[in-house]
Order: structure tokens, then sequence, then C-alpha cells
């Protein structure tokens, strides 16, 4: 899977690939659990975005996925 961040950065591979590419890309998260992250980016698509991203899952890949396929629906990423 490719997509294409609103600030023009373009991320591939799985969904787990894709949020760890986040996760290395944003500033002070290195030491958060990748299920800590994708909590972190929720919570500010919430803050700084006024965006619901609803993701839900079980596991980190399951969660991975839910939030790749939110930030597609939202508009805040598009398929490359």
């Amino acid at each position: 899977m490719v997509i294409v961040m609103r600030d023009g950065r373009v991320l591939q591979g799985t969904a787990v690939q894709i949020v760890k590419g986040m996760q290395d890309i944003a500033f002070g998260v290195e030491r958060l659990s990748l299920g800590e992250y994708i909590d972190w980016v929720v919570g500010n698509a919430q803050r700084f975005e006024s965006v619901a991203l609803r993701v839900q899952g079980e596991t980190d890949e399951e969660k991975a996925a839910s939030l790749v396929d939110e930030m597609l629906r939202e508009g805040l990423a598009t398929k490359g």
C-alpha cells in the first residue's frame, strides 16, 4: 500500500510499516510503543484537526490497519 500524507510525504508498505514510518518522522514519540503511538495520533487528530479517528482492534496490526483506513476516510492522507 502507498499513502500520501497531507504534507506530501509518501509512505508505503503494510499498515504497520506505514504507521512505524509515521512514528519515525514524528517528534518526541520514539519511546512510545506502536499502540501508544496510535493513541497519540488519535488524540492529536482530535485536538489539532478536530477529527475523530475511530481506531479499532485488539492487536497492533489491527489498530495500525484501522488507523490508516481512518486517515484515508477523513482525508488526512490519500492513496498513492
